[in-house]
Parts: C-alpha cells; structure tokens; sequence
C-alpha cells in the first residue's frame, strides 16, 4: 500500500486572493485558492476504489457513465487529502476491505470490482446492517466520500432539478464586496448562525 503524500495544514494561501468573476460559470469560481492535489494511490487501489464507487453511486435510470465514475473517484482522492493523514490511511484500508469482502463473507474468489453492479451493491447493503458496528461505519465512510462527490456533478444536478449557482453566484457577489471593504450583514449570513444573540 502506497504511502499517502502528506497534506498541508492548514493550507498555504494564495499570496493575492483573486477577486471572483463578476459572472460565475461553475460550482467552483476562480478566486486563487488551489485544490489540493489527489490523494496518491497505485493501480490496485485506484481499481478497487472505482469498483466501490460504482457499487455505490444510485443505479440507472439516476446519472452513469464510466466518465462519471471516474470524476467521483478522482474527487473522492481530493476529498480526502483535506482529512488528517490516518484517517487518509484508514481509507485505504476500507477500500481494500471492501472489495475483498465477497472473498471475507464466502460469497466466492473475486473480489467486489468484479461483480455485476447490483450484486456488489446488494453485498454493501448486507454489510450495512451488519452486526459489527465496524462494517456498518465502513460502509458509511465509504458512501459519504463517494456520494457527496457524485451529488455535486452537473448531470446528476440536472437530473435533481438542482440549480447551485444562483447560491455561488450570491457568494462570490459577497465575497467582492469584502474585498472592496463591505463590513457583512446579517442577511449575509448562511444556516443557523443568522440568528445570533448578543
């Protein structure tokens, strides 16, 4: 198992924070701040971590393609380069479970990238309800890093009728202000923290 590179923390800023264009055209506006770089794997974890994923992405007529599954692996390696470096280890090892658990629950000598979608699909469900609390949290780290990268694709959000960028557009608008020296307001808040008491 490849050693994962070490992750800067808290990251290096960029030495002039760029203002946001005055129109943003994706999820993610140039503003200077680089993306950290994947989290490095070999062959053989990179293909067990593309057989978890398509385990574990909603089945057709919900968004696939070999693209697609591609761009949620490779988001799921950046994913992780912003968690601390043990728990960055400890995936390695949930994906490597993974996809050895037919072999580990006598379902037969191949390994989870090699079974039909909906029959490696059906084996995660099982371990999912498991009574080893340990699989049941494997499964649900491994569903978190994977489906809240496929959630933020642009055909799955077409597919939901999700429209981001209005949300980014407001942000990025926020953001040029500050730069400009605006103090922010309470309407410019987000979530729960918009009621604050004194």
């Amino acid at each position: 198992m490849p050693e994962p590179a070490a992750a800067l923390w808290p990251p290096v800023p960029p030495s002039v924070i760029e203002r946001p264009p005055e129109r943003v055209a994706g999820p993610t506006p140039a503003d200077g701040w680089p993306l950290a770089e994947p989290m490095p794997m070999g062959p053989d974890t990179l293909a067990a971590l593309e057989g978890l994923v398509r385990a574990l992405c909603p089945a057709p007529p919900a968004p696939w393609s070999q693209d697609l599954g591609a761009r949620v692996a490779l988001g799921a390696r950046v994913f992780l380069r912003y968690l601390p470096p043990v728990l960055g280890r400890g995936f390695f090892l949930l994906v490597h479970t993974g996809d050895l658990a037919p072999i580990w629950r006598l379902r037969g000598l191949y390994r989870l990238r090699d079974m039909e979608r909906d029959a490696a699909d059906a084996l995660l469900q099982r371990l999912s309800h498991s009574r080893l609390k340990l699989l049941r949290l494997m499964v649900m780290a491994a569903r978190a890093a994977v489906l809240s990268v496929y959630y933020d694709q642009p055909e799955v959000h077409d597919a939901m009728g999700y429209r981001p960028l209005p949300f980014i557009q407001q942000r990025a608008d926020l953001r040029r202000r500050l730069l400009d020296g605006a103090v922010p307001t309470d309407a410019d808040r987000v979530g729960p923290s918009v009621e604050v008491t004194p």
